[in-house]
């Protein structure tokens, strides 16, 4: 190296230069990574934490190179802000409100914004960072898989009747869910966008595993919602793709029934579940307070099957149950507009938006408390695809000189 690269008004300059590229843009990128890879490793609190601790400052010292004003110019972003709001609002009608509460409810809306905002913004100023993203989730899932099976292994207990993983995961249906959108990001955007066979080998080993993975939790909510995005895909989409992961997922159930695998064997063992249960009471409750609902601070006591629950088990009915009749047309109106952006990408040949979204709107359907008051796998089933469709609906925006079209 040169004597004249190491004075000390070059140096610092240098170090300039890599500090400020680094603050405004990778670091802002692998935080926010970061963050989405440790679903698979935090529970929802440890999660939150990091969220605090690593993303969150680095964003609000960001803001001006993110260039936050955008957001108002995509439609579904106007809508989601409007949701998180008006959920914030409705606590303020819940019987027996405690303030206490009301801050938590105020801390968590805030962060549902921010995680939003990031994801739009950080998608839209690179669509490289799309990519990027769905590598680094489908590979640390993909290692905390391997991890979960070699504990299962050698464990010494092969009976064990639900496999669950660590982390968000460490409940079945939750981890289901989240692995089940590893398997279609690795299905319908990594795989088709692999370069050589030793890249198509890893992600659909990938899928595999995360097949396997849910069939084993014996949850069938998420393997309904999975079905319910390959067959919107064969419809509008890659129908090899869909039709190669519906037959990988058929003959793993097939085996399971012929091996009697307990997981397998309780998925049909347990057909009569509480759910519908569950789901008359939610209406009941809900008949009480029709047109602005209960308030998104009250506590929902259900009888289930398996004890009492606090969740109507369907975020439709749970958040007309919160916030009435002004929640679900905000919610409903959300999920159109995602969903014809998402429909209009897959006709371009982007499928994985219209698949994440179906997948997880469906397994919200079945066991879902909330959008805002209580996140768990939301973050990765509704959240991130609204932010990737914002972000999609903002580059279109600039690719017209200024003008979207729905």
């Amino acid at each position: 190296m040169a004597s004249s690269d190491l004075e000390p008004g070059k140096t610092f300059t240098t170090a300039k230069k890599i500090y400020g590229a680094l603050t405004h843009s990778e670091v802002v990128k692998a935080a926010h990574i970061l963050v989405l890879c440790t679903a698979f490793v935090l529970e929802t609190r440890g999660h939150r934490v990091l969220f605090y601790v690593v993303a969150l400052p680095i964003f609000i010292l960001s803001l001006r190179e993110l260039n936050l004003r955008s957001l108002g110019h995509a439609s579904i972003a106007k809508l989601a802000f409007a949701y998180v709001a008006y959920v914030l609002v409705s606590g303020l009608w819940t019987e027996g409100l405690i303030w206490t509460d009301m801050a938590n409810l105020l801390r968590l809306a805030l962060l549902v914004s921010v995680f939003f905002a990031i994801t739009a913004l950080l998608a839209a100023g690179s669509e490289s960072f799309e990519k990027r993203l769905f590598v680094c989730f489908a590979l640390s899932a993909s290692l905390t898989l391997l991890v979960v099976f070699a504990v299962r292994i050698f464990s010494g207990e092969p009976d064990l009747w639900r496999l669950t993983g660590f982390g968000l995961a460490s409940h079945p249906i939750i981890g289901a869910t989240l692995y089940g959108s590893v398997v279609l990001i690795a299905a319908f955007c990594l795989l088709p966008q692999a370069r050589g066979m030793g890249e198509r080998l890893l992600w659909v080993g990938v899928i595999g595993l995360g097949l396997c993975f849910m069939m084993l939790t014996a949850s069938r909510g998420p393997l309904i919602a999975l079905i319910c995005a390959l067959l919107i895909t064969t419809l509008i989409a890659d129908r090899r793709i869909a039709m190669i992961v519906f037959g990988l997922c058929t003959v793993g159930l097939l085996g399971g029934v012929l091996l009697e695998l307990k997981p397998i064997v309780y998925l049909y063992e347990r057909a009569p579940s509480g759910h519908f249960e569950i789901w008359q009471q939610a209406l009941q409750a809900i008949a009480e307070h029709p047109w602005f609902g209960h308030g998104s601070l009250a506590e929902g006591g259900f009888a289930g099957k398996h004890g009492p629950s606090r969740s109507a088990h369907n975020l439709l009915l749970a958040n007309q149950f919160y916030g009435g009749i002004p929640a679900t047309l905000l919610l409903v109106a959300l999920l159109g507009v995602a969903a014809l952006w998402a429909y209009r990408a897959a006709l371009k040949g982007k499928p994985i938006y219209l698949v994440l979204l179906v997948f997880g709107f469906v397994a919200s359907l079945f066991d879902s408390r909330s959008l805002v008051q209580n996140l768990g796998r939301e973050w990765v089933t509704l959240w991130l695809p609204f932010g990737l469709l914002a972000a999609r609906e903002l580059r279109d925006r600039d690719s017209r000189g200024g003008s979207v079209e729905p």
